[in-house]
């Protein structure tokens, strides 16, 4: 819908208005998400979760109320095939389905809303603390925005293939909430460092390392890059590379590539 509407073409505000097909298909693949047995006879729980994939994937990137009013008489719309549900039902806050909560309960992964922002708070301090002990200091104010977006992020890099671009100013802790959501998800952290000397085999160097760690030996990584990490816009060649189709020609000589194909050859084939 978004996509063919007008008011939602990129311009020069607007230049990540950029909707296609593939948004369809995140919806998809997170409702997909919904096991059986939380779902079943609870039809208003399935459209909550659907209007909260549709938030989570267009009204997320929307900039000026307008077009978060635009969108949201679209959803209106939408919401009109359940003439049995109400829409201030549907939409009641908080809106917000993740994995990580039961989890962290000790409970099976399952992708399901939250009881209320206080569980999901007192969750995210107990993880706080834990990384505190792990693995660093880290010492955030869990308000209510902040718990939502480490929700967000989670959702994205919880899929295969999640990238997000986080913006906001210096210092607003992207990278704070970044990292503690990957120690959530028991995702390693991967940095590039940045000298000034460090050149485009550099950057490959430690895109090569960061594949065969992913890829052989199966460590899930949580890839961090900041706008101060790219000193020149070529960078950006193998990074558009990852995020849209996750192959970077001639990343590896045809040996090594051959040699790490070998070790994975096993487990591809069960």
């Amino acid at each position: 819908m978004i996509a063919r509407s007008p008011q939602f073409m990129p311009t020069a505000r607007k230049f990540h208005y950029q909707f296609n097909l593939r948004d369809f298909s995140k919806i998809t693949m997170n409702l997909m998400n919904a096991q059986p047995h939380i779902f079943k006879g609870q039809p208003l729980q399935l459209v909550r979760m659907w209007a909260h994939e549709c938030h989570r994937v267009w009204l997320d990137r929307l900039l000026f109320p307008e077009d978060v009013e635009a969108y949201m008489n679209m959803m209106r719309a939408g919401i009109k095939q359940f003439p049995d549900m109400k829409e201030e039902v549907i939409f009641e806050e908080p809106l917000v389905y993740t994995s990580f909560v039961a989890a962290c309960k000790g409970h099976e992964a399952t992708y399901m809303s939250i009881k209320d922002m206080e569980d999901l708070r007192n969750v995210l301090e107990t993880k706080m603390a834990e990384y505190n002990e792990n693995v660093g200091s880290m010492d955030l104010v869990l308000f209510g925005i902040a718990c939502e977006h480490i929700t967000r992020i989670a959702r994205i890099i919880d899929q295969p293939c999640g990238n997000a671009l986080l913006v906001g100013v210096g210092g607003s802790g992207k990278q704070s909430l970044g990292k503690l959501t990957a120690f959530i998800l028991g995702q390693e952290v991967f940095r590039i460092v940045v000298t000034s000397n460090y050149s485009m085999n550099d950057l490959k160097l430690d895109i090569q390392n960061a594949f065969t760690k992913a890829g052989v030996a199966g460590i899930p990584l949580f890839f961090i890059l900041t706008d101060s990490q790219i000193p020149k816009d070529n960078f950006l060649v193998y990074i558009n590379d990852i995020l849209s189709a996750g192959y970077i020609p001639d990343l590896f000589a045809k040996d090594e590539l051959d040699e790490k194909i070998n070790k994975i050859r096993s487990e591809a084939k069960s």
